[in-house]
């Protein structure tokens, strides 16, 4: 995605919240998730899929408590995977070390998040975004990927019902596929009608015969 590339700059920060957001897009985390990753609940495989386990959230300033709407644990795909293995490989973070922190050791701030963000948008030409924006987008990919409901609810630690209320956005414009989905089925069931109606006509011909 052409923000979260034009994340990286020349400020120090920048990789940082470049790896956040990479986090909010790629495995549907919110921002107060993210800052309290640790790389204990990361499996970050060679190759392939790994996985995001999400059992911490910043209820105050930096202050972990539960998830919104409890445990879970999130897939996250091979570019996520490997981002997040060169982060942690170059900090040489220990497992229970927060994956985040400013140069100075402190919790990333909103604020400056936001702001880079801002620079971003404007490098990629891009009309502005909030952090949170990523999460949507990566719900939207979701149900334009076809992943069903529940999963996708799932991952995102939503309800259905919250998924389909929140995001029905997403399938605005759906009508035509669905409707080229429903005539080849159309046509599939037709085609049997038919095979099965000349099936009977011959047995009849037969008997008559």
């Amino acid at each position: 995605m052409k923000i979260i590339d034009a994340l990286q700059s020349h400020q120090p920060g920048s990789r940082c919240y470049q790896a956040m957001t990479a986090v909010v897009y790629y495995a549907g985390l919110r921002p107060s998730e993210v800052v309290m990753l640790r790389p204990r609940a990361l499996q970050l495989p060679d190759s392939g899929w790994g996985t995001v386990a999400v059992t911490e959230a910043d209820v105050g300033w930096d202050e972990p408590g539960d998830p919104k709407t409890g445990n879970r644990t999130t897939p996250i795909p091979p570019r996520l995977v490997e981002l997040l293995r060169e982060w942690i490989g170059e900090r040489d973070l220990a497992n229970d070390e927060l994956l985040f922190r400013s140069s100075q050791g402190n919790r990333p701030s909103q604020s400056n998040w936001s702001r880079a963000l801002k620079r971003a948008c404007a490098r990629a030409r891009h009309r502005r975004v909030r952090a949170y924006d990523f999460r949507h987008a990566c719900a939207t990919l979701m149900i334009r990927a076809r992943v069903p409901l529940a999963e996708a609810a799932r991952r995102l630690g939503h309800s259905v019902e919250t998924l389909v209320s929140t995001y029905i956005g997403a399938m605005d414009g759906d009508d035509t596929e669905a409707n080229t989905l429903i005539d080849e089925a159309l046509a599939s069931t037709r085609s049997r009608i038919v095979v099965r109606t000349q099936g009977r006509s011959g047995q009849d011909a037969a008997a008559s015969g």
